[in-house]
């Protein structure tokens, strides 16, 4: 099955945490690290609740979504999001938790979708016929 534009990712905390938990004396969580589906329909970058909880973060907020099934309610975390290609490192303010649990794509399990707010700051293009996209910034 293709799974389209998809690419690994990695999940941490946003810079300002990490020296806000070194000043504390907390410890710093590792990164989670899955894979990524660009999403050119959400607005968000969305990021499997799980991972943000685990983390070590609370939620800063709410913000209503539309789906298929009617508006929800989902949390919103601080996050930083990287990609090792092509190598981009995003500190955001705000991502939107969801559930992707049981997903996976190439054996890796799915932890983000790449919404519009990291995608106006690249060139995307994506060619289905031939079965490959670009990204770049």
């Amino acid at each position: 099955m293709g799974w389209g534009a998809v690419l690994q990712v990695e999940v941490n905390l946003p810079q300002p945490l990490i020296e806000l938990f070194g000043q504390q004396g907390k410890t710093i969580p590792a990164p989670h690290t899955g894979m990524a589906l660009i999403d050119t329909g959400a607005t968000m970058t969305c990021v499997e609740e799980s991972v943000l909880t685990g983390l070590g973060i609370n939620a800063i907020g709410l913000v209503s979504l539309g789906t298929p099934a009617g508006p929800v309610q989902r949390p919103l975390f601080p996050a930083r999001v990287a990609f090792p290609e092509p190598k981009l490192v995003v500190d955001l303010s705000r991502v939107v938790a969801v559930d992707l649990r049981g997903q996976t794509i190439q054996g890796m399990p799915l932890i983000a979708l790449v919404g519009r707010d990291i995608l106006r700051a690249c060139q995307f293009i994506y060619d289905g016929s031939g079965g490959f996209f670009t990204l770049s910034f």
